[in-house]
């Protein structure tokens, strides 16, 4: 029976009450479903590998290749001692340390330098590795080790990376190492043995010194070098044990906050100025170019926008790269330089991993270039290596855009960790292709106390894009390693560019390249002060297109190539011109030369018109 004190609704009330309702219920369906794609397309909290397809991966996989790679460490005599110690999970550690190729004895081979460090901590009762090592080149594919007599072991240091240069122009070349904890400068003395003159030199550099570049970017004839500094990593004897590693009760990795380069401050980097008297000056503040927040790996001093001026780019972990323009072109050579940060509308602020740096010119792939560098960068896994393509705007500005998707350089790398890098022609072909030193930062699940090994890349330019043949180039590129520096070097003097890797563990890869194809090649050397050498623009002419290199601006990480420049002529016999635009502004122009190796004299270029 109805309840005689409810009133009953009107036709027109109940219609209104339906509306609401019925729009209340649209509401939370819409929001549902508004909540739902945006969750699918968070891309901050959604594992990027989800949404790369095994086309893409496939695509960029070789299905052939002629390029041959052989592992002659063992018979080329480097085979290191291994590390007694054990892994402390710190940050220092795991970065790994690199190598460099440098002539010292000047007889025309390339000898190596191997950068090793013994961990945070030595276990208790365990030795010491037995430092840094050198290795001389004896010319025929074997080496000696030659560092007790040459006196560069470094064993009190933590070793990072190094680079050769003569620095004090006096035709030797001296080695600079950087180490968390005061660097060294090792100055050849021409009879096989260096001394370290760093402290009165004015650059042992107490901070966690890493890569280096080296280029004379105020055009006073001497050498000067930008050191890049990390963090202030502060948690020796705090790391977690092992045993926090492991799966929590959810299944998923925790990583230790001492692996994390975010959970410490960045450090300040340096600038040196040469003083041309053995002595260097801190000109940092002066130029601007101290990147207080930047977590610095790589540097390159090159000269970016064609001026004529060195500048500067810079690598940061986690942190944004930086852009530096030299202002000496726009004041004169008599005025103070210094350096307008452009990373923001040149497009390169780059928050990524960044560890490995490279210089070159790849153009559009067709042949088609505008003469000023690109820049390849590695970075953690996820985040897919980059490649900087540059731009100048109709207005005459600067750009820079990553092209490493297009070029099939980009989902690829993204479930692997990328550091040491090159540009270099591997085939010959007069294409510039690409070499990468991969290595994981992520532990071993039945382990924790080792990491996960990772196979490199070798990127072979086809004119549309790059493709993976490491997996078929032999053993030695097919394996994986735990990898952190590359640096090539023709250390067999054939006209091939071969590569010595660096590994985590402290041991060395020399990987011989056998490919021999037919090609042929130019090797370019330079002879002259390192001012005018350094930062050098080099263009050879052959087979109908223009090939650009960048003499020592391809840094790699924490590493260095070899100074002499290997351009691929195909076919050819013949380079039908090469230029040399040397660092200070003048220029040398040969033609018509044939395959082998050219050695241009800066005391024969011409002044600039």
């Amino acid at each position: 029976m109805p309840n005689p004190h409810r009133p009953r609704l009107s036709a027109r009330q109940r219609k209104l009450w339906l509306s609401a309702l019925s729009i209340a219920l649209g509401t939370l369906v819409l929001g549902a479903l508004v909540w739902w794609i945006d969750r699918m397309r968070d891309t901050d909290r959604a594992d990027a590998r989800a949404d790369v397809t095994s086309t893409f991966k496939q695509d960029a996989i070789a299905r052939e290749t002629p390029i041959r790679f052989t592992d002659v460490t063992a018979s080329a005599g480097l085979q290191l001692s291994s590390a007694d110690y054990h892994r402390h999970r710190a940050l220092p550690e795991d970065n790994g340390s690199g190598l460099a190729w440098g002539d010292y004895d000047g007889d025309g081979y390339m000898d190596l330098y191997v950068v090793r460090h013994a961990g945070v901590v030595p276990a208790p009762g365990k030795k010491l590795p037995p430092g840094n090592r050198l290795f001389r080149n004896n010319s025929d594919g074997t080496f000696t080790d030659t560092t007790a007599r040459a006196g560069v072991a470094d064993q009190d240091g933590f070793g990072m990376g190094a680079t050769w240069v003569d620095f004090d122009d006096d035709g030797l070349l001296d080695l600079y190492v950087t180490n968390r904890g005061p660097n060294r400068l090792y100055k050849n003395k021409g009879d096989g043995t260096f001394v370290d003159v760093a402290a009165q030199a004015g650059v042992a550099d107490p901070l966690w010194g890493t890569g280096t570049t080296w280029g004379d970017f105020d055009h006073d004839g001497h050498i000067d070098f930008y050191l890049c500094n990390y963090v202030d990593y502060d948690s020796v004897g705090r790391e977690p044990t092992v045993s926090t590693s492991k799966a929590n009760s959810a299944g998923s990795y925790e990583a230790p906050y001492t692996l994390n380069p975010n959970s410490y401050d960045p450090q300040p980097n340096r600038l040196f100025r040469n003083r041309g008297d053995g002595t260097f000056e801190d000109v940092t503040a002066r130029c601007d170019v101290a990147n207080p927040d930047g977590r610095s790996l790589a540097a390159t001093f090159v000269d970016l926008d064609g001026d004529g001026w060195l500048d500067l780019y810079v690598n940061n972990d986690v942190s944004p790269d930086r852009l530096y323009r030299n202002s000496g072109a726009d004041f004169g050579p008599e005025s103070p330089i210094t350096f307008f940060e452009l990373s923001a509308v040149a497009g390169t602020a780059d928050s990524r991993g960044s560890m490995g740096l490279s210089v070159g010119e790849i153009g559009d792939l067709n042949g088609a270039a505008d003469g000023l560098p690109d820049l390849f960068i590695t970075h953690w896994v996820t985040q897919e290596n980059a490649f900087y393509q540059s731009l100048v705007t109709p207005s005459g500005k600067l750009e820079y855009r990553d092209k490493a998707r297009q070029f099939r350089l980009g989902e690829i790398s993204i479930d692997r960790v990328g550091w040491g890098c090159a540009l270099t022609d591997l085939d010959l072909d007069g294409r510039v292709d690409i070499a990468v030193a991969n290595g994981s930062t992520l532990e071993q699940n039945d382990n924790p106390l080792l990491l996960k090994p990772e196979p490199m890349f070798l990127f072979i330019n086809d004119g549309t894009g790059f493709r993976d043949v490491a997996p078929l180039a032999g053993e030695a590129t097919a394996l994986a390693y735990n990898a952190r520096g590359l640096a090539v070097a023709d250390f067999n003097n054939d006209g091939y560019p071969d590569i010595a890797l660096s590994t985590n563990e402290g041991e060395v890869r020399l990987l011989r390249n056998d490919t021999h194809n037919g090609n042929r090649s130019l090797t370019v050397m330079l002879n002259g002060r390192a001012a005018y050498c350094f930062g050098a623009k080099i263009e050879v002419w052959a087979g109908g297109h223009c090939q650009y290199r960048w003499r020592e601006a391809d840094v790699s990480y924490l590493s260095q190539h070899a100074p002499p420049l290997i351009f691929g002529l195909g076919k050819a016999s013949v380079a039908e011109k090469v230029l040399v635009r040397w660092a200070d502004g003048k220029t040398s122009t040969l033609t018509n030369v044939p395959a082998g190796v050219v050695r241009i004299d800066h005391a024969s270029a011409m002044s600039a018109p």
